[in-house]
């Protein structure tokens, strides 16, 4: 287990997963073990397809990596429309992963902090998210604010947002 925060922040400097494309594989990977194999009909090869398109056609237009030297420990990206039925709220904040040997090591409140960094410079002015922690967790501590609680897809999942 590498001893993460003891990197320099220029060490934790993200990249986008179109400049780093050798890390997509581990994305999809750990994208379709987390959420993907929820249902049934998802395969690895249609996670994989998913994403191309959504990195093709804009639906991501941004995705965030962070690496410990060539490895990559976490993910996450900006995403349009994450829940269809909330069309007011176009730019989403998804897919945060942390690699399982990368945790409680900070490298989440990283990731996050990195996919805020990327929305600014977009001149993205509010992120929305999701997430299945009803206490907001780690969004919460760090300025997220709730605003509602819906089932998606057969889960409960409270929805967020932060103004940048």
């Amino acid at each position: 287990m590498s001893n993460f925060k003891g990197l320099s922040s220029e060490e934790r400097r993200y990249s986008l997963l179109t400049d780093a494309p050798q890390h997509k594989s581990t994305v999809i990977d750990w994208y379709f073990d987390a959420w993907g194999k929820r249902d049934p009909n998802n395969t690895l090869e249609s996670y994989s397809e998913k994403l191309e398109n959504f990195l093709q056609d804009g639906s991501i237009p941004a995705h965030v990596v962070i690496c410990d030297g060539d490895r990559l420990v976490a993910t996450a990206h900006i995403r349009k429309h994450e829940i269809p039925s909330y069309v007011d709220y176009e730019m989403w904040l998804g897919g945060v992963y942390v690699d399982s040997d990368y945790r409680g090591q900070g490298v989440a409140k990283i990731v996050v902090n990195s996919v805020i960094e990327e929305a600014k410079s977009r001149g993205i002015k509010a992120l929305y998210l999701q997430t299945e922690d009803l206490s907001g967790g780690l969004y919460a501590e760090h300025g997220w604010r709730k605003l509602h609680q819906i089932n998606n897809k057969g889960c409960e999942v409270i929805v967020m947002v932060k103004e940048l």
